[in-house]
């Protein structure tokens, strides 16, 4: 059955904040007490960055944010105490950049903003800090994984990114199958990307233009990759968005047990 956009569902948000959820929403002391409780930290990092003419700048922050707050609820559950850091936006965008407001930053500058933060939380007591990234570019996606190794290798913060975690599963959530008949590639403001901006925010994005788009197999010329018009035939977002924070909780789990 095709997934309903207007049917309120299991993620779907009505609040814009990203702040909403984190210790940006805490007074020092509470975080300071986090920190004595052993808690881990969530990051997630994404981008401003163009997304076709038909979703807004800020489909990448808002899905990392999305995931880890979900991912907080799901460890609470597992009695495993997590902080979400303010979500970190200044990421490299090199197929984009050239499309107003695309905010692609300096590798370095990225690291050394990485490196900060991961400063900041070792300097109040944090060990573990576990990164949820939404943002595909390769020399970002690589700067993540520099700036982790290097806290990791220097210092009592343990970095972990999460779409590195090498952790064995028994009996692993199970996934939807991939849409047969998708166009592809779809990777950027795509029918996958477009189907997640409407039905975890509704409210955002425009899906009658997006229904008249035509696919692209690249940026040009309108700065989407894929078939946004097909949004509507991703009738899994949920099911997959479900089983991908059951199956990070459970790494994260399995992980600090052996700690």
């Amino acid at each position: 059955m095709v997934f309903s956009m207007n049917h309120k569902e299991f993620g779907v948000e009505t609040d814009l904040s990203i702040f909403k959820d984190t210790m940006v929403e805490m007074t020092w002391l509470e975080v300071e007490q986090s920190s004595k409780d052993g808690d881990i930290i969530l990051l997630p990092i994404g981008i401003v960055e163009e997304h076709g003419p038909h979703l807004d700048l800020s489909p990448d922050i808002y899905m990392a944010y999305h995931f880890c707050k979900y991912l907080k609820h799901n460890l609470a559950e597992k009695e495993i105490g997590a902080l979400i850091a303010p979500p970190f936006y200044w990421g490299i965008s090199e197929g984009v950049k050239q499309y107003p407001g695309t905010f692609s930053v300096r590798p370095q500058t990225m690291k050394a903003l990485l490196m900060d933060i991961f400063q900041s939380l070792l300097s109040w007591g944090f060990r573990k800090v576990f990164i949820v990234n939404a943002h595909g570019d390769q020399t970002h996606v690589s700067i993540i994984n520099e700036a982790a190794e290097e806290m990791s290798n220097s210092s009592e913060l343990e970095v972990i990114n999460l779409e590195r975690f090498d952790i064995k599963l028994v009996n692993p959530p199970e996934f939807p199958k991939p849409r047969e008949g998708r166009f592809e590639p779809d990777y950027h403001a795509g029918a996958n990307e477009s189907a997640a901006v409407f039905t975890f925010y509704p409210q955002k994005g425009n899906r009658e233009l997006a229904r008249e788009l035509k696919p692209q197999g690249t940026f040009d010329p309108l700065g989407y990759c894929g078939d946004p018009a097909s949004y509507y035939l991703e009738d899994t977002i949920i099911e997959c968005f479900r089983a991908d924070v059951e199956t990070d909780a459970r790494k994260i789990e399995a992980y600090l047990k052996k700690q």
